[in-house]
């Protein structure tokens, strides 16, 4: 029997029976399609075997199971734990206001100086390393640096007493 035979023969019961597994219709389709790859690979053994369809349905099954295992590390866990839950920020609108005035504030920053802050802030780039991507000298990525850092802080400064 060829697998395209066995497919024609025994799919519809294939899916019923991953279907019963998962409880979900579109990932009794992921795992048993996920299933089906494996055994194609094998097919010319398979089909040597006294139950091939046993074989096919306990693959089903070792393919549910393995994606049950990756889902359950992936899931979050809940926790009474409230020391587990706390956060630098308790406000979430704060959170949204703070990278308005991040935002902000990189804008009035010329390009060459947003390049900057950011490669060396965000990436942590050396001068060297941001010099090479400016195409500039890394005393110029200093100045650019220096110059955004006292821009920031007077905006900051401004911002906090208006």
């Amino acid at each position: 029997m060829t697998f395209e035979e066995f497919l024609r023969a025994e799919m519809a019961g294939l899916a019923r029976f991953a279907g019963a597994l998962t409880g979900d219709h579109h990932l009794a389709e992921d795992i048993l399609s996920d299933a089906l790859l494996v055994v194609s690979a094998r097919w010319g053994r398979i089909r040597q075997m006294e139950n091939p369809l046993g074989y096919v349905r306990r693959t089903v099954v070792t393919t549910f199971l393995s994606e049950r295992r990756k889902t359950r590390r992936r899931r979050t866990e809940s926790t009474a734990d409230l020391a587990v839950l706390d956060r630098a920020c308790d406000d979430p609108h704060a959170a949204a206001d703070d990278r308005d005035a991040v935002a902000r504030l990189l804008a009035r920053l010329s390009p060459y100086q947003r390049v900057a802050v950011s490669l060396r802030y965000l990436f942590d780039r050396t001068d060297d390393e941001i010099a090479e991507i400016l195409a500039c000298a890394p005393s110029t990525v200093r100045s650019h640096l220096s110059h955004a850092r006292a821009a920031l802080r007077l905006a900051a400064t401004t911002a906090e007493r208006g």
